[in-house]
């Protein structure tokens, strides 16, 4: 069972972590899995999920009468696995909890990351996407030319103000608005008309004052999973610092931009959490190795861009190839044509 992180709760993309480390436990050990008691978090997630508010009075009553075990960082850092599943294995070998006949396990906090829960991206994907809005925000009638759709997500809320924005490493603090305007500029001066901006936010009124030339795509109002759904189905998302932009960019597949101020520098790479002696030694000292070898490669997911940069020409060139793509005229699916490869006459 995940244990809650705080008293009330956090938000979804910190909840996550506990949560999927339960999941990757019971399918190691063959135990039972319970999922996250939304009724006490102060964000209302028990309504996203359709879930009673009164959900935590089984799990509270569940802990006084069953034998509970809290598997700690400390405990999951002395295996030496980064994936949470296999540091389960190693666990179990020690103290015997699958022979147990009656044991509540806890899992709780953010540590190991993405890397630790990777192998349960498919089931998070299973239970919180898939929920497009039904009125999609306006589309150019021209159906034959693609549209690049790209996702925006700016935290404002209980986000910190900092003209400066966020430093490296710092997280819960507000990325400069003209940040996003430069981005949103760029992306406009390449694709024009061909661009569809869906903005989400934890406070769509005070975002779309922000950027009243994107009336078309206004920010507004979606249940969580709404705005998660739009994010991972974008064909390019533009992050605000925060845990539920990460939670959106590790369930896409799609490029993503990072606000490049935010990094922390090493040997000529960049990176979210690079300055830990752990992640030095471990991770990202590893993935600086493996980079150097792809020296020649330059796409990536995660594009660094900072105040005044353009954007990678590559990039540029990937998202005229996916606005291309979404060409409906193109798309047999919805009565489109493709070229049979016979030679075009040419113009007199």
């Amino acid at each position: 069972m995940p244990d809650r992180m705080g008293w009330r709760g956090a938000g979804l993309g910190n909840e996550i972590f506990p949560w999927a480390k339960a999941y990757l436990a019971s399918r190691e050990l063959g135990f039972r899995y319970l999922r996250p008691a939304w009724g006490l978090n102060r964000r209302g997630y028990w309504r996203d999920f359709g879930t009673s508010r009164l959900d935590w009075v089984g799990h509270t009553a569940l802990r006084a009468v069953t034998p509970v075990v809290k598997v700690t960082d400390e405990m999951v850092r002395a295996t030496g696995e980064a994936d949470y599943g296999a540091a389960m294995r190693v666990l179990d070998d020690e103290y015997k909890w699958s022979r147990r006949r009656s044991l509540l396990l806890l899992h709780e906090s953010m540590s190991g990351g993405y890397l630790g829960i990777e192998r349960a991206r498919n089931h998070l994907r299973n239970v919180l996407l898939g929920n497009l809005p039904q009125e999609d925000c306006a589309v150019s009638q021209d159906v034959c030319a693609g549209q690049l759709r790209v996702a925006v997500h700016i935290r404002l809320g209980d986000f910190q103000a900092d003209p400066k924005g966020p430093r490296p490493g710092v997280f819960n603090t507000r990325i400069p608005l003209q940040w996003y305007h430069g981005v949103l500029d760029i992306l406009q001066r390449h694709f024009e008309d061909r661009l569809h901006i869906d903005i989400v936010s934890d406070e769509p009124e005070q975002a779309a004052r922000a950027f009243p030339r994107w009336k078309l795509c206004p920010a507004r109002s979606r249940s969580v999973f709404e705005d998660l759904s739009i994010m991972t189905a974008a064909d390019l998302l533009v992050c605000s610092v925060s845990s539920f932009s990460m939670l959106a960019a590790f369930l896409s597949d799609v490029p993503y931009l990072w606000y490049r101020p935010q990094m922390f520098e090493q040997d000529g790479f960049v990176s979210i959490w690079g300055d830990t002696p752990e992640q030095q030694a471990g991770p990202t000292g590893a993935n600086i190795r493996k980079e150097r070898e792809n020296a020649g490669v330059p796409l990536v997911r995660g594009v660094p861009v900072d105040l005044d940069a353009e954007l990678p020409s590559w990039l540029v060139a990937f998202l005229e190839t996916k606005a291309a793509l979404n060409r409906r005229s193109a798309d047999l699916m919805r009565y489109g044509v493709v070229s049979s490869g016979a030679p075009v006459r040419a113009l007199d």
